[in-house]
């Protein structure tokens, strides 16, 4: 199978992936507030890991079980305020907060490029 040509990325779609990278480090930190030791670890590895089969059963670019455009991005802002709430409960409110409006506004932005 010849390689197929890279598609442009644009600096939006940077600021997407580190919200990306963002949402698994505030799930670790969220369940890390939690419970104190290394089970607050365990629970906020076990929630980023969740995050993280979703996001790649569901909405990542190479799945074949990929949602289309509309379902895919209420998805995605359901997964986001779902982590503003852990973070919220984790201790971390304000981060989690300024994540989902964050996220979810890139988010949007590029759901708009792709129509």
């Amino acid at each position: 199978m010849p390689p197929q040509k890279p598609t442009d990325l644009g600096p939006l779609d940077a600021v997407a992936f580190l919200c990306e990278v963002a949402m698994v480090v505030l799930l670790v930190l969220a369940g890390h507030g939690f419970v104190d030791g290394w089970r607050g670890w365990a629970v906020g590895v076990f929630l980023a890991m969740v995050a993280v089969g979703i996001w790649a059963q569901w909405m990542a670019t190479t799945s074949p079980r990929r949602l289309d455009l509309p379902t895919r991005l209420v998805a995605q802002i359901m997964l986001f305020v779902t982590t503003a709430f852990y973070c919220a409960a984790g201790g971390l409110l304000w981060p989690g907060l300024v994540f989902a409006v964050v996220a979810s506004g890139v988010f949007v932005a590029l759901s708009r490029q792709d129509v």
